[in-house]
């Protein structure tokens, strides 16, 4: 992974609006997710690109927190993959298109990241084990 970077976020997030956040999703925030949302509020990460096992995937901003409460509570079922109800998934990025990167907050998969899109469905493309790998897999766009 190249050294992560953000341009066009908001000032770094406080305690409360992590702790907001904690509240309105039941859980703890991955640690690696509370670190770069201290630093940065959402926005462009630099470099732009993540991959999974198979395939590398645009980011195109991460939401800042309060974006991300709205998703969260904003979503219904029929905008998630299936096998994903209400409130078991945090957005928490999107691609240039109708992609969603999410954690999920069920228990068979607590934490585990999850790349989809939404078409007629949600279709899952990619998944990291956590964010932690997720953050790891970020990479510079191989073209340029």
């Amino acid at each position: 992974m190249s050294e992560l970077n953000f341009i066009d976020f908001l000032s770094p997030a406080t305690d409360d609006e992590i702790a907001n956040l904690e509240s309105a999703i039941g859980s703890t925030l991955p640690d690696e997710m509370k670190h770069i949302y201290y630093k940065y509020n959402g926005g462009q990460p630099q470099p732009s690109f993540v991959h999974d096992e198979k395939n590398l995937y645009p980011i195109n901003s991460f939401f800042s927190i309060s974006e991300i409460i709205e998703s969260f509570n904003d979503f219904e079922d029929e905008s998630l993959p299936d096998g994903f109800n209400k409130h078991e998934m945090l957005p928490f990025a999107y691609d240039p298109g109708s992609g969603i990167y999410s954690i999920s907050l069920r228990k068979v998969d607590f934490g585990k990241v999850y790349f989809y899109v939404l078409h007629e469905g949600a279709e899952i493309f990619g998944v990291w084990d956590s964010f932690k790998s997720f953050i790891k897999s970020i990479v510079n766009d191989p073209d340029s």
